[in-house]
């Protein structure tokens, strides 16, 4: 049975989350959530993401989806803001399964450039869990602040659709790490298309990318 993922994807809608420098993190979160979600189905792993385009995303509705999925372990994607710097993951205050979730992801984002800023945990007034993501869903979960938006050097990690892409696949490969599952580099092949119909090219990009190739056209 494939392993399944839970992708909540922070924000949305008329809820931008934090502002700065032109960016929006609903849109940040997004762009990294697909990279992650991408990644991840590329090794076979079935993934639910939250939302997939700019839509209302309430943590009530994530939480619900995420337990009638039944995944083996769920991560929230989000960027910070007050000023700091470097990525930092939350888990549950007992550790266990999530924690080492998020040292896996964290290593990962780590290895890409990133600042870290630990692993973390809080609790609300009761003891229990602070964020609902981690208190109320059924597996294992982590709450990823990937950078901070109103930073303007920590932003440069994540500032371009490339960057989010990377940060995206860092994410899938913490992932898979802890689900045991070894990663496995894309393969690239450019295809010269000259003198074909458009079916054939068609049927040639299409058959290249079945191999799991990911395919450029000269």
């Amino acid at each position: 049975m494939a392993k399944k993922i839970f992708i909540g994807v922070g924000h949305g809608g008329i809820d931008s989350g934090a502002v700065a420098n032109g960016f929006k993190e609903k849109d940040l979160n997004l762009a990294v959530a697909l990279s992650c979600r991408d990644e991840l189905l590329r090794h076979g792993v079935s993934v639910l993401l939250s939302r997939s385009k700019d839509e209302a995303d309430p943590l009530t509705e994530e939480i619900k989806e995420c337990n009638a999925f039944g995944p083996d372990y769920a991560v929230d994607i989000h960027n910070n803001a007050g000023g700091g710097d470097g990525v930092e993951i939350y888990h549950h205050f007992g550790g266990g399964k999530g924690k080492t979730l998020s040292q896996n992801i964290i290593n990962e984002i780590v290895a890409i450039g990133q600042n870290s800023r630990g692993l973390k945990t809080k609790k609300n007034s009761l003891g229990r869990d602070y964020f609902g993501f981690i208190r109320s869903t059924v597996c294992p979960a982590a709450i990823i602040e990937c950078a901070f938006i109103d930073n303007k050097k920590d932003l440069t990690i994540i500032d371009t659709l490339k960057e989010q892409q990377k940060m995206g696949i860092a994410i899938a490969k913490g992932i898979l790490k802890t689900l045991g599952i070894a990663y496995k580099a894309e393969k690239t092949y450019t295809l010269s298309l000259t003198g074909l119909t458009k079916s054939a090219a068609d049927n040639l990009k299409t058959d290249f990318t079945k191999k799991g190739y990911a395919v450029t056209v000269k």
